[in-house]
């Protein structure tokens, strides 16, 4: 099987998971990829993940703090994924584009909608390919979900609710993840909620929203979280507490193209019990998501109280089938649930979006999460970041277009855009 040569650019927790997917892959016997280069500013993030490479993969990737320097040192490497924070996805992608690489860059695709706009400029002029690494749809029970959808199970969906409640005071993995300059959680989490409810009804129209910052203070948590293990190794950098500047409450009313009226709530400072459900309900009964990387059945309910869930679900979905690469790693072309950790099903999604991006690379098709679907999750986020400041209903289209963007202004004016 051909293999074209990669790297990967950012080497802290993200590039050890990205590691991980790849070593899935490796094993999977389909790989087409082949790690060639590591790189990161910080020398020591870049030397750790190869000689983790070294361990998992059994060659050790070249080390490099510079990617024109890799480039110039590995004239054939063909393409990049960015595990880089978000506030340098833009400058990082450009950069790639320019010296004629391929790029597969983690969700979200930028920090502003003005970023990701100078990305698919950059892509567009380059001709190179671009995949936006959006994980939870690969999911086996989401491929599921949105062919239950399809096939009429519930009918026509005629609403939406995504809502979800957790967080507390406590920073959640790493401080960067509650400053409004370099991602905060809401988007950067958030985006994972609004590529989903558009992959599962269509796209977004127009949001209408309340943000706000509840938790001004974090404090550093010291409970483990099923992606502890992979930011253990900065843990003893993660003070005792940080002051907060990103919002970490949303809550909105969301409108869809094909009709659709939707309720999104994500609420990342919710003290006490932890909660989050998401429904689509139709003209014909509700699908219930158990969510991504847990391989938790569906439930369907219909009006006269019958209930179908596990392998009794898949009849109502006769063409759903799996593509080969997912059914091998997961272990059947018609799942209703699967048995994996949190960790085991994140690499081995991570390993699809490797293998999808190569294929692109190798055969000029375009990735299922190519950059305009990419800037269209970030949209919502950033149509409901606006909504709030301006007080009034938000359409994707103004955010995408850059008619409006009161809200990352100043953002912009940080990050020199």
């Amino acid at each position: 099987m051909t293999r074209i040569p990669i790297a990967i650019v950012g080497c802290g927790g993200m590039g050890g998971r990205h590691l991980r997917g790849l070593h899935e892959l490796y094993a999977s016997g389909q790989s087409n990829v082949e790690l060639v280069a590591v790189c990161d500013l910080r020398y020591d993030n870049a030397a750790s993940l190869a000689d983790d490479a070294e361990r998992l993969l059994g060659a050790r990737p070249q080390v490099f703090q510079d990617m024109a320097a890799m480039v110039r040192a590995i004239p054939d490497l063909q393409g990049v994924a960015i595990t880089t924070d978000t506030a340098s996805h833009h400058t990082v992608a450009c950069a790639a584009f320019e010296l004629g690489l391929h790029v597969l860059c983690e969700k979200p695709l930028g920090l502003t909608m003005r970023a990701c706009n100078r990305i698919l400029a950059a892509q567009a002029k380059s001709g190179k390919a671009l995949s936006v690494a959006e994980n939870y749809r690969r999911d086996p029970m989401s491929r599921l979900m949105r062919a239950l959808i399809d096939a009429g199970a519930i009918g026509t969906p005629t609403l939406l609710f995504d809502i979800s409640a957790s967080g507390g005071d406590r920073i959640i993995i790493l401080p960067w993840r509650h400053d409004r300059y370099r991602g905060g959680i809401v988007l950067d989490a958030g985006v994972h909620n609004a590529d989903m409810m558009q992959y599962f009804v269509g796209p977004a129209a127009e949001v209408y929203a309340r943000t706000c910052l509840l938790e001004s203070v974090r404090y550093r948590n010291e409970e483990r979280t099923n992606l502890t293990d992979f930011y253990d190794r900065w843990a003893v950098e993660i003070p005792p507490s940080i002051e907060a500047t990103a919002e970490d409450t949303l809550i909105s009313v969301l409108t869809f193209e094909g009709g659709v009226l939707g309720q999104w709530t994500n609420v990342y400072a919710a003290h006490g019990e932890g909660f989050g459900r998401m429904v689509v309900y139709g003209s014909e009964g509700s699908l219930r998501f158990g969510g991504a990387r847990n391989g938790r059945p569906l439930t369907l309910c219909r009006d006269d109280g019958g209930v179908v869930s596990g392998e009794d679900i898949l009849s109502l979905a006769p063409d759903f089938c799996l593509d080969p690469l997912t059914a091998q790693l997961f272990g059947g072309e018609r799942l209703a649930s699967y048995e994996c950790t949190f960790q085991e099903a994140d690499r081995k999604l991570l390993a699809w979006e490797y293998h999808e991006f190569a294929a692109c690379v190798l055969t000029g098709a375009t990735p299922e999460v190519d950059g305009h679907m990419g800037r269209k999750a970030m949209a919502l986020c950033y149509a409901a970041f606006e909504s709030a400041t301006l007080n009034r209903p938000v359409a994707l289209q103004e955010v995408e277009s850059e008619a409006t963007g009161a809200y990352e202004a100043d953002i912009n004016a940080r990050i020199g855009l």
